[in-house]
């Protein structure tokens, strides 16, 4: 929920964030929070609607046809981590040309 909707970032190390999933990923790595981690964001609730129920609500058809973009971004910051190491992987999803950009 920090970052707006469809925002990535990428980050080399960091807390859970109040992420669940994160914690759990955390966890298992017994404490180590020093991996790279890709961040999705979907942004704030609407007006004072609930927190939890933002997060677990469907997305809508516009919101998953922007995630389709968003995803084809990620995947390709993955393969640029995994590839060329995390500053090229970081630079890609800090630039302004993106997949979605481009057409």
């Amino acid at each position: 929920m920090d970052l707006p909707f469809a925002k990535l970032r990428l980050l080399p190390k960091g807390g859970h964030g109040g992420h669940n999933g994160m914690k759990s990923i955390i966890n298992h790595f017994k404490g180590n929070t020093g991996f790279p981690r890709l961040r999705i964001g979907i942004g704030r609730p609407p007006g004072k609607m609930d927190p939890a129920a933002f997060v677990l609500r469907p997305f809508t058809k516009q919101e998953r046809e922007e995630l389709d973009f968003t995803l084809q971004d990620g995947l390709e910051a993955m393969r640029i981590l995994l590839l060329e190491g995390f500053d090229k992987s970081a630079t890609f999803v800090n630039s302004a040309k993106k997949i979605e950009q481009m057409g």
